[in-house]
């Protein structure tokens, strides 16, 4: 079995293709959100360790973590997004493992973690991964779709896309560059076309 992480920066088309590559035979997606959220669901140790750092203010009614609160927080403070990091990365990455070992089991071929940060968290857990894609679109046509998804202005967009790390900097540390600039048939062509590739490479 292959474990293939999925990267990329914000509205490149990383779920589109993610969706594309779940149709392939053999292959089972995983959104890393979801295994974070999964991490600091109260009483587990990433909880306690986040409720200690920023306070009762990031709890939501029921007790458990207000993802929107913390977020507001993380984004406009890079000590508390590096702390967030440095937490949550390292438990993801042990969750992934025994996800993979779940899917071997199962007879899974291609383990496929849609994980955006997973190229730029220094606290990152890539030795897990057999290859890491990264989803490519250029700057410009970033802002244009956060623009058009999130109903943003071009200088709110802009500032998000520019928190991250720059694209150079992704692709020197990707195994595969997947370009996602043209239509949505396109990409999704071009991403049967690259998990066909690493289907082939699964040991039978």
């Amino acid at each position: 079995m292959l474990i293939v992480g999925l990267a990329g920066g914000i509205a490149t088309g990383k779920s589109l293709i993610a969706q594309e590559a779940a149709k392939l035979p053999g292959v089972t997606v995983i959104d890393a959100d979801k295994i974070a959220w999964e991490t600091y669901k109260k009483n587990t140790p990433v909880y306690a360790q986040l409720v200690e750092r920023f306070g009762k203010k990031i709890l939501a009614s029921d007790g458990e973590i207000d993802r929107k609160q913390l977020g507001q927080i993380v984004f406009s403070d890079e000590e508390a997004r590096q702390f967030l990091n440095r937490v949550v990365h390292p438990a993801v990455g042990a969750r992934v493992q025994e996800i993979a070992e779940q899917h071997r089991a199962q007879g899974t071929k291609l383990l496929l973690i849609e994980a955006a940060l997973l190229l730029e968290s220094a606290y990152a857990v890539r030795d897990v991964y057999d290859y890491i894609v990264l989803v490519k679109v250029s700057p410009e046509k970033q802002i244009q779709r956060l623009m058009e998804r999130n109903n943003l202005s071009h200088q709110e967009a802009s500032q998000k896309v520019h928190a991250r790390l720059s694209l150079e900097e992704q692709i020197a540390q990707a195994d595969f560059v997947l370009d996602a600039s043209g239509t949505p048939e396109e990409t999704r062509a071009r991403a049967r076309e690259l998990f066909g590739q690493l289907l082939s490479r699964v040991e039978l």
